[in-house]
């Protein structure tokens, strides 16, 4: 099975491949695969720093369709983005609560099946300087921390838990969960 991957971000390739071998041990027909991993930039016009829910899942449809068009062969192509979000609701009206989130679009040239991660509640100091001060989320996570290039390692949620969980872990997450529709057959 040959999957192509919008990113060349090591821990978002580390979570595709870590969510394939979860998954091929769950679903029986995977378990005689043998995957292979096409990795790519993709760029879209979506900020580097996307700021709102839709800005998230559009950079990742738009990567998955970038390296399906790119990249012969491919059984699916699989974009990953994250970014942060406000939130209003009602009941907590006039509160903007303020989460950090990722979104992967899986995309099988025909049609396309996301996935997320859980969404983590952000800290106002750094709320303010991504929202008010309009800084990047890799240069904001890394002052916060004291850390070198934290996107890279453990990103912003392990920072945020403590490693509860990792950047790694949270794209994992959301990989298994649009992969699902394509595997599950309870979904037909």
């Amino acid at each position: 099975m040959k999957i192509g991957i919008g990113s060349l971000n090591k821990t978002k390739v580390e979570a595709v491949k870590s969510a394939c071998a979860k998954l091929q041990q769950t679903f029986p027909y995977l378990q005689n695969q043998r995957f292979e991993f096409v990795t790519m930039g993709a760029r879209t016009p979506i900020p580097d720093m996307p700021l709102s829910q839709e800005q998230i899942i559009d950079g990742a449809v738009l990567r998955a369709q970038y390296v399906f068009k790119q990249v012969p062969d491919l059984d699916y192509a699989i974009g990953l983005e994250g970014g942060t979000f406000p939130l209003t609701t009602p009941a907590l009206s006039p509160d903007v609560l303020y989460f950090l989130q990722n979104w992967v679009y899986v995309y099988n040239g025909q049609t396309g099946s996301l996935g997320s991660s859980p969404a983590l509640p952000l800290p106002g100091t750094i709320v303010r300087q991504l929202y008010e001060e309009r800084r990047e989320l890799a240069e904001v996570i890394d002052e916060f921390s004291g850390r070198h290039d934290v996107r890279s390692n453990q990103g912003a949620f392990g920072i945020l838990t403590r490693q509860l969980l990792s950047r790694t872990h949270t794209f994992e997450i959301s990989v298994i969960n649009a992969f699902i529709p394509f595997l599950n057959p309870d979904y037909a």
